[in-house]
């Protein structure tokens, strides 16, 4: 039955796509670009003719790099989304991560889109804004919070975190949180990342040994007052989330915005990793490889991931100051789950399509290697049928179990870790990765939360032309399948005020962990 379903599927998809077809010029272009980079495109270039045609390959779905630097629609016609409906059921079918879990939770996907499909029938051909044109897909993020999963570049449906700081600690079971506007929210207590978590909280930078509780939650559900643990409403208080640029790049010394690396004091260094796209990435290849000897030998080193959204997370790069033989086998066992089939290395491709816009030749060896390799995968004969297959990553390291202890690796410094709510995605991958290492702190806030939904795969419809990503795998960072998207990964201590977010606060508690090393 599901065979038949799926043949009928692949035959509605090439009614609503066969006449998208990519000219000469477009497919050429394409080949020239890749060229000028150092990659190797076979004869033939890349691009399909018809890219959304059954049967479906890895080079399925692949569109010219130069769509992707089109604006973003800002409206839509309901005709044009209603014939991309098909493609994106197929789409999301083989490939959401997921999938899998929303079925658990009794969502009936077939039901949904049929939905959605009848809406749009009703609005003809009428001109929509993209809020409203993509409103059923706000249904499934009500379900379960995806912050990969989306239209791109627009933040209609996805939610960050928030942290608020308990007045006192908390005596029972908290149940519900109350807002500024009087509006009282359940919690669960089924799951651990809705309860409160104790820390050290940096009223006083001058004395941060103050220990307390906070609570993180989804910035969607507005801006917390109280929260009522035990029958006692407790006052909480957010933390200073507000743009940190300015604070960043006093700290830095230069632009927050690229990769860079200082001497705060003569044992304390300072490394800035702004977002891992792959042109920062280079700029931070060739930073790490004409840095002196002595970096490494510091007691400790501040790597500051603030307002970092994520990327590429570079490991080979921070070989100097980070344990790679212990850190390696964390970051490839942090318990995932990735539906694989035909469509995923074109959806793969499409992100980075996306993340390397910005890239100039000549790429580092590196990038040029890792690209080709994504390249050649393309042009691999997919197994007939396009079947869907899961590869299952059992946990070997979780968040849960990260603690803090007075000391660092042989030969490595101790490491302070500065996070906040605009840190995401491979950002959030690399501040777990982090924690495992002897001696960690993570300081800040609460992450954004884009870690439970993993693996961004991005795509363009081909009617409507709206920019999609979804997210192509699960991880379960704590171990215990508490929810991570718009939560995000628990701090060692909060900052949370400006002045604690700053520089010489940061340098206080930098310099104070350097001094509790054995």
């Amino acid at each position: 039955m599901r065979f038949w379903a799926l043949l009928l599927l692949l035959c509605v998809c090439a009614g609503a796509a066969d006449d998208v077809l990519l000219t000469a010029a477009e497919r050429q272009s394409e080949s020239e670009w890749l060229g000028s980079l150092g990659l190797r495109v076979p004869d033939g270039g890349l691009l399909l003719d018809k890219p959304f045609s059954p049967p479906f390959s890895n080079r399925s779905l692949l569109v010219p790099s130069a769509w992707w630097r089109q604006p973003a629609p800002k409206e839509v016609s309901a005709d044009q989304l209603r014939a991309d409906l098909p493609v994106l059921q197929l789409i999301m079918q083989k490939a959401y991560g997921g999938w899998t879990s929303a079925e658990k939770r009794g969502w009936n996907w077939a039901g949904w889109f049929a939905d959605w499909d009848r809406e749009l029938a009703g609005k003809g051909t009428a001109r929509l804004a993209l809020s409203d044109a993509l409103a059923a897909f706000g249904k499934l993020e009500d379900l379960q919070l995806d912050n990969h999963s989306g239209p791109v570049g627009i933040s209609l449906f996805q939610s960050g975190s928030r942290t608020a700081v308990l007045d006192s600690a908390p005596a029972g079971v908290c149940r519900q949180m109350r807002t500024v506007n009087g509006v009282l929210l359940p919690l669960d207590a089924k799951d651990p990342a809705q309860a409160p978590k104790k820390a050290l909280i940096m009223i006083d930078p001058n004395n941060p040994e103050r220990e307390g509780y906070y609570v993180k939650y989804p910035a969607r559900r507005g801006i917390v007052a109280a929260v009522e643990c035990g029958g006692k409403w407790i006052p909480a208080r957010t933390t200073w989330a507000h743009s940190k640029q300015q604070l960043i790049a006093a700290l830095a010394g230069k632009s927050a915005n690229v990769p860079s690396y200082r001497m705060l004091t003569t044992n304390i260094g300072y490394l800035r990793l702004p977002s891992f796209y792959k042109d920062n990435g280079e700029l931070l290849r060739k930073l790490v490889a004409d840095l002196p000897n002595s970096a490494g030998r510091e007691k400790l080193l501040v790597i500051d991931m603030r307002a970092n959204d994520g990327g590429d997370a570079p490991f080979e790069e921070l070989s100097r100051w980070i344990d790679l033989p212990t850190l390696a086998p964390v970051a490839s066992g942090l318990g995932r789950r990735l539906p694989r089939s035909c469509v995923y290395n074109a959806l793969r491709w499409g992100y980075s399509q996306v993340s390397m816009q910005n890239v100039k030749p000549p790429l580092s060896d590196s990038l040029r290697t890792e690209l080709q390799h994504q390249l050649d995968a393309l042009f691999e004969s997919p197994a007939e049928g396009c079947p869907v297959t899961v590869e299952n990553t059992p946990v070997a390291w979780d968040y849960r179990r990260h603690a803090v202890t007075a000391e660092a690796p042989a030969g490595k410094p101790r490491l302070l870790v500065l996070v906040d709510n605009e840190c995401g995605s491979d950002c959030e991958f690399l501040t777990a990765v982090l924690a495992a290492q002897k001696g960690t702190v993570i300081a800040g806030e609460n992450t954004f939360g884009v870690g439970q939904f993993i693996q961004p795969g991005y795509f363009i419809l081909p009617n409507s032309r709206i920019k999609f990503r979804i997210a192509l795998g699960m991880s379960d960072i704590y171990g215990d399948a508490r929810s991570v998207d718009g939560y995000g990964l628990d701090v060692d201590v909060v900052l949370p005020t400006e002045e604690a977010q700053g520089g010489p606060a940061i340098l206080r508690l930098a310099g104070r962990l350097a001094d509790q090393l054995r």
